[in-house]
């Protein structure tokens, strides 16, 4: 028995970066919201360990493995787990694609290994996983704080479409809070105030670290839009739009203009992972 999902990609509509914590995570403020720009999984109990096949090549530690095996030994199953993901979000891009597969096969798996955990469970559960897992069990429009892992639902966006432009460069998030430090220490600390929308604390040190986005920060501020801003570390910039038809005619605009880069026109989701279906 299996089961197939649908992981959502999110935006960082804001993030403020407060103070670093004693856990080595830095505290935040963010409104997120989950997009329709999504990868796709298929889960599947097994008696031999987990076994994660991807379509891509994962930097650094693989959530997915992490969640499987973090879910099986929260509920003291002695099975496995065979897990297929094909990607169709962008690695390095602060679209929160990791965190995505990990929280829908916590889900999945919890479902396949019944009794299922208490919802609450779970979430204590995706917390250890990862700072942004918590937030994909929710889905839709999110207000994070903590290191990621308090999670608060929002009213819906009102926003109908959002413009998505991935550069092909790769942001590393531990790289770009590095830089957050330093150039925090050299103005005394962190920012306060809740950020508007728009606002990431992470832009200045993404664009330092990597100069080679900042035509692509120039051509998203140079289209008209309801707001626009970068999500997460980098490296993808996105343009919120009431209207659809002017979502499409910047997809256009920004296409032309890169060659080398995805432009993906996004609806907002209510959800972090589709319902998944036993198959």
């Amino acid at each position: 028995m299996s089961i197939e999902v649908v992981a959502y990609a999110k935006l960082n509509l804001s993030l403020r970066v407060l103070d670093l914590r004693e856990d080595g995570y830095h505290a935040i403020v963010s409104e997120v919201q989950t997009i329709d720009l999504a990868d796709r999984l298929t889960i599947e109990v097994s008696s031999d360990g987990v076994h994660v096949e991807n379509d891509c090549e994962v930097d650094g530690v693989d959530l997915v493995e992490v969640a499987a095996r973090a879910l099986l030994r929260r509920k003291r199953c002695d099975g496995g787990a065979r897990i297929r993901v094909d990607k169709g979000i962008p690695i390095g891009a602060g679209l929160g694609g990791g965190s995505s597969d990990a929280a829908a096969v916590l889900d999945a798996l919890d479902r396949l290994t019944p009794p299922a955990l208490p919802f609450d469970a779970l979430c204590e559960v995706a917390a250890r996983v990862g700072s942004d897992v918590s937030l994909f069990l929710q889905g839709g429009r999110i207000r994070m704080t903590g290191r990621g892992e308090h999670v608060e639902r929002l009213s819906a966006s009102p926003t109908g479409s959002y413009v998505v432009l991935v550069p092909p460069v790769r942001c590393a998030t531990g790289a770009i809070y590095a830089r957050w430090d330093e150039l925090a220490a050299a103005k005394d600390g962190p920012r306060t105030g809740a950020p508007k929308r728009g606002e990431n604390d992470l832009l200045e040190p993404a664009l330092d670290v990597h100069p080679e986005l900042a035509p692509y920060h120039e051509a998203m501020r140079s289209v008209d839009a309801v707001y626009r801003g970068m999500s997460g570390s980098g490296s993808s910039f996105f343009a919120a739009y009431d209207d659809r038809a002017a979502a499409l005619k910047a997809q256009e605009i920004l296409k032309r203009r890169f060659e080398a880069a995805e432009v993906i026109v996004c609806r907002p989701t209510d959800v972090g992972h589709c319902a998944p279906e036993v198959v």
